[in-house]
Parts: structure tokens; sequence; C-alpha cells
């Protein structure tokens, strides 16, 4: 079952649309890296600019999804399929063992979901005997998987995350970003980008909202929890979420659901920040 749901979700990859597809869309992706850079230790955001070679991460906060497009294998890291009716991640039932290998093997110390890769990328972002392009690309999966954990329909198994929920947003059916051909709405990508599009903030006003909203909450003081705790409170928030197929996305559903995506967003850049200072506390000897 847990392999037909990873091959469900490669064939929605392949019928919907990049932008509708992946976690917060590009806006969202980048706000969480410009959260997490403000937050940054000197020690780190030095770290950071040596491994990006200059880079922000704002700038390479969507980098992971420019590979599942042909490199399908990594579309299961960006997800978890939690049961709408769990009280709790099993990962066991959860996560799926990768292709060929056997519960319990050595190769089955990581699974194919984002809770483990999380987990996988930051050991190899802190393995300093690494080169600097290994740990590059570590840093660009971290940046990205964070955000993607923090978007409430990316820990949901209903509908593979609400992409097969098809509705209309503000009575529009089509949510095409292609003008050359139609592409119906679906609850994903509501989620991925017409709620935070409907805001209708350039990059840097939507940041200092969400800084005044991380200062008000007091949220860089909350513990920073672990991938397993982010996907729990990720597919709460989920359940709430979802509707009936064909269902309107209305002002009402906007106002209920607006704040939920700001606190998650604000949260995924503290947490970020906070992993990456953890992870790039000791200076880079090579420069």
């Amino acid at each position: 079952m847990r392999q037909i749901t990873a091959l469900l979700f490669i064939l929605v990859l392949t019928l919907f649309s990049k932008s509708d597809l992946h976690a917060w869309g590009e806006q969202g992706h980048r706000i969480v890296g410009l959260i997490a850079a403000d937050q940054l230790t000197a020690t780190a955001k030095k770290n950071v600019e040596w491994l990006l070679d200059g880079r922000s991460l704002a700038e390479v906060a969507n980098w992971a999804d420019t590979l599942t497009g042909e490199q399908v294998q990594t579309a299961p890291w960006h997800y978890v399929n939690i049961p709408h009716e769990a009280a709790a991640y099993d990962r066991d039932r959860d996560c799926p063992r990768q292709p060929g290998v056997a519960a319990g093997a050595r190769n089955d110390r990581w699974r194919d979901c984002i809770v483990d890769r999380i987990t996988y990328w930051e050991e190899r972002l802190a393995n300093a005997t690494l080169d600097r392009a290994d740990r590059a690309t570590a840093l660009k999966f971290v940046v990205h998987f964070v955000g993607d954990l923090h978007q409430p329909l990316h820990a949901s198994g209903v509908a593979a995350g609400g992409n097969t929920i098809k509705v209309r947003v503000f009575g529009q059916e089509d949510c095409s970003n292609d003008p050359a051909r139609s592409f119906p709405c679906n609850l994903h990508s509501v989620w991925d980008t017409r709620l935070i599009a409907r805001k209708n903030l350039e990059d840097q006003t939507y940041l200092a909202a969400l800084k005044k909203l991380i200062a008000t909450k007091d949220l860089a003081a909350q513990p920073v929890g672990t991938p397993v705790q982010w996907a729990e409170e990720s597919v709460k928030l989920a359940k709430e979420a979802i509707v009936a197929d064909g269902e309107n996305i209305d002002e009402g559903y906007y106002r209920r659901h607006i704040t939920v995506i700001d606190e998650r967003m604000a949260l995924a850049g503290v947490r970020l920040a906070a992993e990456l200072n953890r992870i790039l506390a000791t200076p880079t000897a090579a420069r």
C-alpha cells in the first residue's frame, strides 16, 4: 500500500504543473528562507555564505522543486502521508522503505519521506569531511524540506495531500499559470500559492509582517521540536483544511486559514534558523 501511495504521488507529479504542486509555491519558500537568514548567528551566516558561494537561503529555497520533473525519485522526499484518522506519525506505516530495501536492513536507516529526509540531509550538512558541493546540496534540501513540512497538506495522506480534490477558488475553476492550457484548481495549489497570493504582498513587505508575528507570539522562544513533531502539527491542521470535491474556496475560507499559513511559514523560518545555527556552529577552516 505504501508503494502504491508513492506511485500515486509520482503520477500526480506528472499531471499537475510544477508551480501548483510544491509546498508554499516560490514566494512562500523564499519567505521561509528570508526569515531564517534574519535569525542566523554570525558563524552560521558565514558558513551559509561559504557553502552557497554567496547565494542566499531565499535564492536556493526552491531548488529542490526543480529536480522532481526529471528526477522523480526525489518526489516522495517532499511529503509524508499520515492517514486522516491517525493520532500520530508512525514510521513503518507512513514512511515507505526505499525500493528493494528490506525492513531493518543496513540501507533501511533512511526511508523515502520528508521526515527521514530532513534528518538525512541535516547529517550530511553537518559532516565536515564532505566537500563543499555535497554540503551545499544538503543545505539546499534542508532549506526546502523544512518549509515543505510546515505546509499542512504535505503531511496529509488525504487525496495525495489534497492534489486530487478539485475546487473552485473564489469562483474560478481554472488555476493555470500557462495561458496556453487550462488547469483545474485543486486544494493543494490553494495552500501552496492561491491563499498567499490573495494577500498581494511583495516579499519584503510579507517578511516584515511575519517578523511582527514572530515577535508578538514569541515564536523564536518556542522549542524547536523535531521533524516528527512538525509533521504531527501539520497533519492536525490539514484535517481542518480538507474540503469536499467541488467546493468553492471563498473569502471565509481564506480568513480562517491565512493566519495558519502565516504562522506555519514563520515557524518554518524560525526553526530552520535554529537548525542551521546548531549544525553550522563551528567556523569552517577552509575558505
